[in-house]
């Protein structure tokens, strides 16, 4: 009865456990959309098109297999009016397109379907746009509202695998680390205690063996759930020529090959570790044998690099090597871990059944230790890599309340349960070890508990990787759309604040209010002019005047803002007797509601937090070296070169990001700095410094030194608007070739450049 007095309140735990992990998916909605959603789209779903469009393109929220997408286009009676040449790009193999063939005036329905390149998921979906006249009633599908797993064995297999990767993975590591070095002193021993050095190499090699099984058989049945979801076919006939193209010709089936052949590479490094072992007659281990567990380590590790590149961090664009190395750090760090768990535990069993209870305990408290100082580096890396992922798929608070949301915290609910119990381990159980003969009995049911917790933990993880993430399920659901962007500034003596409603991609309305110093409205303004540009894609300029209202408001009634992300609005406000006060503001614009891609990590945002997170775990690392014993011993000069590496790393990476800064040498794309009045002042002053001499005070290529000119300078209020801000910004660093334009690059700082910049397109007018 002694023996089992401890069991009700472990059963009691885990129930406690499963009833966390089943109600944060039973709480969440009935259904999500799938992850490789629609972006957007052109033509915009719902738009009405003036003229016929010649093809259609969709964007999706990750890149889409070619040989098992495509995009269909019916008119109102159901004939498809395509040409049936669907492709997806090379270069972005995000984007997939169709030509159309002469459209009249209509409705016409665009359906697709697509296959994702980075998790194999598969989803369908449609939508409608007009030419020459409203949309019809044609019928409107949600755009790939799916059941909320596209399988329920897909949950189900994600976890075996995990499952079975992070014991093997785990299981190794234990040996290198922790058991083989606790059962040093007993290997010359005759009786129980080689004994023990047999039966421990025994269990080892017999877990490892099964976790190899385990892996090898879930991830074949995965690759038939896969076969079957792709080709839309019944599991029995995915196995054949199917189930080869799958492996073939995707990019998941490309991963999948490397992480079988991988599993099949640890197997053979696992039998020479065993033939080196019947070879000694003992667990202790000779040359060939642990060079074969490293090998194995290493040939684990690989594999489960091939699970992050088909994870969610894999399909988070923004920020995808960021991401993919957080969440390999992450498996890495649960494997020495969770894995490590789940071979102590037999192995506290094992050692209680064996030795006498003075050396059981004794050895215990040897495994105790060791196997703390590993389960504390791997905590830390995964609290500090686990914010990283969550702010990756979470993003915004209100997320958390999607399946996905509910599912982590389940998550995080039943790894403070594993740390409680650990630490029980650590501070009350190891202390007793020496004195107490039930002490043993109590670290054996402990860490059995923690393990079959471990094990919940990762069928929560298996639900994560199944489930949308958590952004694009709130940005579906319409968080962070329809919400008004206001800005002010103030020029020339006029205060401009400017709102724009709802502030999503498609129509929208502007209201622009105008005050004098005084706060009285200026309700004399004779033009006010509202220009328009995308910072991401160099679609032109929209430009529109807004009308006067009353008190000194003026209103654009209908904005086309056609595609998501990073926008511009020049404003100059014309008045009698007074100078054009001249103003800019940038801001982002969020797909509408039903769009997955309105919540996306910030590049800027992702950067800072890897940064944080390469300094933090250097610094959890070199401490934890220099407390194991710093370079007077060979495993704390490890951690601490490990340490030293990410902190290096860090370091690089902060200067990547000082460098990625507005004005920097690694500035992107486009002109950082809006046309504010502060801007242009110092690009006018710039210009008249050291341009106006050839181009001209008003910039029409008439300066003074212009007539002795071959040829003569460009009249920049007609050449500056062809060109975008970074082609103008090489005219000037680099100079134009058989031209007078000599290079500025050196003589002008790159903060000046795109100064003068603005100023130039502000001559035009």
């Amino acid at each position: 009865m002694k023996h089992n007095g401890g069991r009700p309140w472990v059963w009691a735990l885990l129930g406690v456990a499963v009833t966390l992990v089943l109600a944060s998916v039973r709480l969440g909605p009935a259904t999500v959309l799938a992850h490789a959603n629609v972006a957007r789209a052109d033509p915009a779903p719902d738009s009405v098109m003036v003229r016929p469009p010649e093809r259609v393109i969709i964007w999706f929220t990750e890149p889409v297999e070619p040989g098992f997408s495509a995009i269909q286009v019916l008119d109102s009676l159901g004939q498809r009016v395509d040409q049936g040449d669907s492709t997806v790009d090379r270069q972005d193999p995000t984007a997939m397109s169709v030509r159309l063939r002469a459209l009249g005036n209509g409705t016409y329905t665009v359906a697709w379907r697509n296959v994702s390149a980075v998790d194999g998921h598969t989803l369908r979906g449609s939508f409608v746009f007009s030419v020459g006249e409203p949309t019809s009633g044609a019928p409107v599908a949600a755009p790939g509202v799916q059941p909320l797993f596209q399988s329920p064995l897909e949950p189900v297999l994600r976890w075996l695998v995990l499952l079975a990767a992070l014991s093997l993975v785990g299981g190794v590591t234990f040996a290198l680390l922790v058991s083989r070095p606790a059962l040093a002193r007993l290997r010359q021993q005759a009786g129980n205690g080689a004994l023990l050095v047999e039966k421990m190499g025994r269990l080892t090699q017999g877990l490892s063996w099964g976790g190899l099984v385990l892996l090898v058989l879930a991830s074949l049945a995965q690759l038939v759930l896969q076969t079957s979801e792709v080709r839309g076919i019944p599991l029995w006939r995915s196995v054949g020529s199917h189930l080869v193209t799958v492996v073939m010709e995707t990019g998941w089936g490309h991963l999948w090959l490397w992480r079988v052949g991988l599993a099949v590479a640890v197997g053979l490094a696992l039998a020479v570790e065993r033939r080196g072992d019947r070879g000694r007659k003992r667990y202790w281990p000779s040359l060939p044998t642990t060079g074969a567990q490293g090998l194995a380590f290493v040939l684990g590790a690989g594999m489960l690099l091939t699970i992050s590149l088909t994870s969610h961090a894999a399909a988070t664009r923004e920020i995808t090597r960021m991401a993919v190395l957080s969440d390999y750090f992450h498996l890495l760090a649960a494997a020495f871990w969770v894995g490590g768990l789940f071979h102590f535990a037999p192995a506290a069993l094992l050692v209680l059944r064996t030795l006498s209870a003075g050396e059981g305990r004794q050895l215990l408290a040897a495994l105790v230790s060791r196997f703390s100082a590993l389960a504390s580096l791997s905590v830390g890396t995964l609290v500090v890599t686990g914010v990283y992922s969550a702010w990756a798929q979470v993003t915004v608070l209100p997320a958390l309340f999607t399946p996905y949301g509910l599912t982590l915290l389940a998550k995080l609910a039943l790894v403070a349960m594993i740390l409680v119990l650990g630490a029980a381990n650590l501070l009350w159980v190891r202390p007793r070890l020496a004195r107490h003969e039930r002490a043993g009995r109590w670290l054996r049911r402990l860490v059995t508990a923690e393990a079959l917790l471990a094990g919940l933990v990762l069928l929560s993880v298996g639900l994560l990787a199944s489930l949308e993430p958590a952004r694009q399920v709130a940005s579906s659901a319409g968080t962070g759309s329809a919400r008004t962007l206001r800005f002010q500034d103030a020029s020339e003596g006029a205060t401009i604040a400017l709102a724009i409603e709802p502030g999503v991609v498609g129509l929208n309305r502007v209201l622009v209010s105008l005050a004098d110093q005084t706060g009285s409205p200026i309700a004399n303004a004779t033009e006010i002019a509202l220009t328009f540009t995308n910072l991401d894609t160099d679609l032109g300029e929209a430009s529109y005047v807004a009308a006067p209202v009353a008190g000194g408001r003026y209103v654009v009634e209908e904005v086309r803002l056609s595609v998501a992300g990073a926008w511009q609005l020049a404003v100059v406000v014309r008045r009698p007797e007074s100078f054009d006060a001249r103003t800019a503001f940038r801001f982002g614009i969020v797909p509408s509601q039903g769009s997955s891609a309105g919540i996306t990590p910030a590049l800027g945002t992702g950067r800072i937090l890897w940064v944080g997170e390469l300094l933090v775990l250097g610094a959890l690392f070199l401490g934890t070296g220099v407390a194991i014993g710093g370079s007077r011993t060979g495993h704390g000069l490890a951690v601490m070169i490990i340490g030293a590496g990410s902190v290096v790393a860090g370091l690089v990476a902060a200067v990547n990001v000082e460098l990625a800064t507005p004005g920097g040498a690694g500035a992107s794309k486009g002109n950082p700095f809006p046309p504010t009045p502060g801007s242009l002042q110092t690009g006018r002053q710039v210009y008249q410094q050291h341009c106006a001499s050839c181009h001209g005070a008003g910039g029409h290529g008439d300066g003074p030194l212009a007539p002795g000119l071959n040829p003569r300078p460009f009249d920049l209020t007609l050449h500056a608007p062809l060109h975008p801000d970074i082609v103008l910004a090489g005219f000037i660093s680099d100079g134009v070739p058989g031209t007078a334009m000599a290079p500025w690059r050196g003589r002008l700082t790159d903060e000046e450049v795109w100064h003068v910049i603005n100023y130039l397109r502000s001559l035009k007018e």
